[in-house]
């Protein structure tokens, strides 16, 4: 197993559970602390992108731009054209949502450091439903020159993204879950922008995801220890741009390849990677996640899991079933 997994990560009942976005709270804080060209903007969602403690350590360098994403967008690249790193951050559906076009033509074109949080990602705001749900935004923000995306695995893997986020010049986008989900990365690992990692090795067969649904993954791959299926899992965290010379390492080695998120297959992980191995080595793939389905309102986030076969149970069983075919 890779040393970037904590102790008994396998004992589910047994790992804290944490949001991601309490992560990013902690982390531009203490970036606050240290580097005094960084400002945060919000668009009205102070409590739920976790900016609170920000405003009131640095009520100067903190604005609140209201319901009004596209102005959001503008003040940051404004800010961003004169010196200082802003970190805007609302709902994922919200921004980018909303303001595309400020975000293509403002940020992009100009290649500006403007770093865009995006919150209540995929499944993981059950119960304000698929208004709320952003499982569109990996295909909009990849398809944006000069755009990086990263997704981190859990509030670990969080805390160190936000600062190299803040490091890389140019436009980011940082993509985070609401629900606490289970802290598997350890803390000493280290974040590299667009260097996958491979969390466990294996021969037959190459399992490609990012976010909280990797631990689901690594679950799956445990149940199916028993049927002989050895499972390589790689942790792309940086989707965008990605790490094609771990990728394609790896499906040469294992001739097979899954993906899995909680978003559009259509666009998400899934259509990144195989455009990475269709040129280099082209492979079966199964491609796990929301296929041309919106989310919707549940009680809470494992039920949607559920309900769009997402969970370890479910991802095993797509595991299985596909070697099947293959044999």
């Amino acid at each position: 197993m890779s040393d970037f997994l904590i102790k008994n990560w396998q004992k589910k009942a047994r790992l804290e559970k944490k949001a991601l976005r309490d992560a990013f709270g902690q982390a531009i804080l203490e970036l606050g602390e240290k580097h005094k060209d960084v400002v945060a903007l919000s668009a009205d969602l102070i409590s739920s992108t976790r900016l609170g403690d920000f405003k009131k350590r640095f009520p100067q360098r903190f604005f609140q731009m209201g319901v009004a994403e596209q102005n959001m967008i503008g003040a940051a690249a404004g800010l961003a054209i004169v010196g200082w790193t802003p970190f805007t951050a609302s709902f994922g559906v919200f921004s980018p949502g909303r303001c595309l076009d400020q975000i293509r033509v403002q940020v992009c074109i100009n290649n500006l450091n403007v770093k865009l949080v995006g919150s209540h990602i995929g499944l993981s705001h059950p119960l304000d439903g698929v208004t709320a749900q952003a499982t569109e935004d990996i295909a909009i923000m990849r398809s944006l020159p000069r755009m990086t995306v990263v997704f981190p695995a859990d509030f670990n893997q969080m805390l160190k993204a936000v600062g190299s986020v803040y490091k890389h010049k140019g436009p980011v986008y940082l993509r985070m879950t609401r629900e606490p989900t289970s802290v598997f990365i350890k803390k000493q690992a280290e974040f590299e922008f667009a260097k996958a990692h491979i969390l466990k090795t294996g021969k037959d067969v190459t399992l490609v995801s990012a976010g909280p649904l990797l631990y689901e993954s690594l679950l799956a791959v445990q149940k199916i220890k028993s049927d002989n299926i050895d499972v390589e899992v790689i942790n792309l965290h940086t989707i965008k741009p990605i790490d094609k010379e771990i990728i394609v390492a790896s499906v040469r080695r294992t001739g097979c390849l899954i993906t899995v998120e909680d978003h559009q297959i259509q666009g998400g992980i899934g259509s990144a990677v195989a455009e990475v191995v269709s040129k280099s080595c082209p492979v079966p793939i199964e491609m796990i996640g929301l296929d041309n389905r919106f989310g919707r309102t549940a009680r809470d986030y494992q039920e949607l899991l559920k309900s769009y076969k997402l969970t370890a149970d479910c991802i095993a069983e797509r595991i299985l079933s596909f070697k099947k075919e293959r044999v």
